[in-house]
């Protein structure tokens, strides 16, 4: 199972993610949102791997203090695999996500088993997904449903998602 270090949104943009995955999932398409455990959550990934050691906690702790930080969700952006498609929200790549990101890797990256290269600096694309498996026709129909405003928010905080046992912690920012 996956294990990731992510970044979490403030409330209203989170509402705002929720309310998308809330629509895909009412027009009978995939959605994120279809998961109802407390931990899932809108966010943006940093580092994924098959396994976290904890051991980043500590690292994680100082950065989290970097946030809160602006934080743009723009327009869709799609990922294929295979014969379906990840639908998303593009994340505008301000500096300092890019430094937070950075940071994270050069901190946490030999903790992290099996990161793959796209989610190293300068290969990463960040995004807060919608929907996974979604077939051609599918991601026709959710790309015509939903609208792509940006959205200006907040980077609140930063989360260790341990996927095996399906908890988090969270590092809050420091107004948070």
């Amino acid at each position: 199972m996956a294990h990731s270090i992510e970044i979490l949104l403030d409330s209203d943009t989170e509402a705002v993610v929720r309310a998308q995955w809330d629509a895909l999932e009412a027009a009978g398409l995939p959605s994120a949102g279809r998961v109802r455990a407390r931990t899932n959550r809108p966010h943006c990934t940093l580092l994924a791997g098959t396994a976290v050691s904890p051991a980043v906690d500590a690292a994680l702790v100082t950065t989290s203090q970097r946030l809160p930080f602006e934080f743009r969700v723009g327009g869709a952006v799609v990922f294929a695999a295979g014969r379906k498609y990840t639908l998303a929200r593009a994340v505008v790549p301000s500096s300092e996500l890019l430094a937070v990101h950075a940071t994270v890797a050069r901190l946490t990256g030999e903790d992290v088993t099996d990161l793959p290269a796209h989610c190293l600096p300068g290969q990463w694309t960040p995004h807060v997904t919608l929907g996974l498996r979604l077939t051609g026709d599918e991601l026709a129909v959710a790309l015509q449903l939903l609208s792509w405003p940006t959205v200006v928010g907040q980077a609140s905080a930063l989360r260790r998602w341990d996927g095996d046992a399906k908890t988090d912690v969270v590092f809050p920012g420091r107004a948070c």
